[in-house]
């Protein structure tokens, strides 16, 4: 049955990479795969997952150009995500180190003072993301205190210009570092200002500080991949990259996600002969696909 709906479901699969490259905010992550990597997308549109794909700056440009996607890129520092107009760099990633280090000296008083406050900053920033009272420039201007207040905690060491350290203390150099530029390209505090988006089925997201939503959509590949339960050729993997995009899509677009309203919703497809993917894709009047952009990052072999 698999092979029939990848057949029948590769023409939605280019309609959902149309959405995707229009969306307002999309999460991305990735890990490895039996073949080479699988990578998530997950938008208020569309939720594309590719398995078998090259973790790669132009299989991320064919499915997200840097130059034309005019949306928010949740993501964690990975320099293939480093040229986008709008983004917000993952807090967790960046949270996660500061309490590593902690965990690696506990008698740092220096980390643990560094994790403690960052933190604090963190969740200073969350409680003006959900203060429903503040006016967008209430925000920007709450946005420009926790600047300072950042900058305030990460400046002693950035401008002091560290040389490469040992151990820890270098670890710790390079997170502040890391921390520095992030906020001079002001990626740490866009989840605070951005507005929520709709999704098809009326639900409304707001717009995260980490991209823990693709880390958990990208669990069960990498539990998959553990125990040897992946394609092994990239005829497969094609398969599943059509089949579970077009499933996982769906979740947006149903207001209840069971087997029954699937089939429901696929049977309505075969009897209009049009999805609620290419619906969405007239209503925001937006061209159909002319070139199938998994053809381009995860060519069929000949034969």
């Amino acid at each position: 049955m698999l092979p029939q709906l990848a057949r029948h479901w590769h023409k939605e699969f280019d309609v959902l990479c149309t959405l995707l490259a229009n969306s307002l905010v999309v999460h991305a992550d990735e890990t490895s795969w039996s073949l080479n990597s699988v990578w998530a997308f997950l938008s208020e549109k569309a939720r594309l997952l590719l398995f078998g794909v090259h973790k790669d700056a132009q299989t991320l440009s064919s499915l997200l150009d840097p130059a034309t996607f005019t949306g928010i890129l949740i993501s964690d520092d990975a320099a293939a995500y480093g040229h986008f107009t709008q983004a917000q760099k993952c807090w967790a990633h960046l949270l996660r180190k500061a309490i590593k280090l902690t965990l690696q000296d506990p008698d740092n008083e220096g980390y643990r003072s560094f994790a403690d406050r960052l933190l604090e900053i963190y969740r200073a920033a969350a409680r003006v993301q959900r203060d429903g009272r503040l006016s967008g420039a209430g925000r920007a201007r709450q946005v420009a205190v926790l600047e300072d207040e950042l900058l305030e905690l990460c400046g002693p060491v950035w401008f002091a210009e560290w040389p490469p350290l040992e151990g820890l203390d270098n670890d710790y150099r390079l997170l502040v570092n890391e921390i520095m530029r992030l906020l001079l390209a002001e990626e740490l505090f866009t989840f605070v200002t951005a507005k929520p988006v709709e999704q098809p089925n009326g639900e409304w997201q707001t717009v995260g500080a980490t991209n823990n939503e693709a880390e958990r959509t990208l669990r069960h590949p990498a539990e998959a991949r553990k125990t040897g339960r992946t394609s092994k050729t990239v005829h497969g993997a094609r398969r599943q990259t059509i089949v579970t995009s077009v499933l996982e899509s769906l979740r947006l677009y149903l207001s209840s996600f069971t087997l029954g309203k699937v089939i429901e919703e696929v049977r309505g497809w075969l009897a209009t002969g049009r999805s609620c993917f290419e619906g969405l894709l007239e209503e925001l009047g937006l061209a159909r696909p002319t070139q199938s952009i998994l053809d381009e990052v995860l060519p069929a072999p000949s034969g």
